[in-house]
């Protein structure tokens, strides 16, 4: 893969609804970053906050796909990652559910510094399709 530094550009791929997703949105990340020249600690940061928030589109919208990674940079210092899929409501938890469920969220928050949330969006892969995206922010 190969990824040349373009503000304003964003990556995107899809991802499957099954549970691989997690483990491939993990490895693009780590490309991705890799490639765009981010810090060990910060990449392996990002691939943690993608995990959860891949974890959670299979865990709570495997019924509404497409699922896509998107990697965006806006300016220099700062890089964005997105967990898209088909399910409307923009409602998450960050509160400890399930006893070693739900807190994945907050694992985003307390890496990304509070740089995270979620919008109404539309699939980039297929625009047609309306969902939420869950992104964070992290330093280059």
């Amino acid at each position: 893969m190969e990824l040349a530094i373009d503000l304003g550009r964003t990556w995107t791929w899809s991802l499957p609804i099954d549970a691989t997703g997690p483990r491939l949105a993990r490895t693009l990340v780590r490309e991705a970053l890799t490639a765009l020249e981010v810090s060990r600690d910060t990449i392996a940061d990002a691939m943690l906050m993608t995990s959860e928030l891949a974890t959670n589109a299979h865990q709570h919208a495997s019924a509404h796909p497409p699922h896509e990674l998107w990697v965006y940079c806006f300016d220099a210092d700062t890089v964005s990652c997105a967990v898209f899929d088909g399910l409307p409501t923009r409602t998450l938890p960050l509160s400890l559910e399930r006893g070693d469920f739900g807190r994945g969220l907050s694992i985003v928050a307390e890496l990304s510094g509070g740089r995270w949330g979620t919008d109404a969006a539309h699939a980039r892969l297929d625009p047609r399709v309306r969902g939420k995206a869950v992104w964070f922010t992290c330093d280059r």
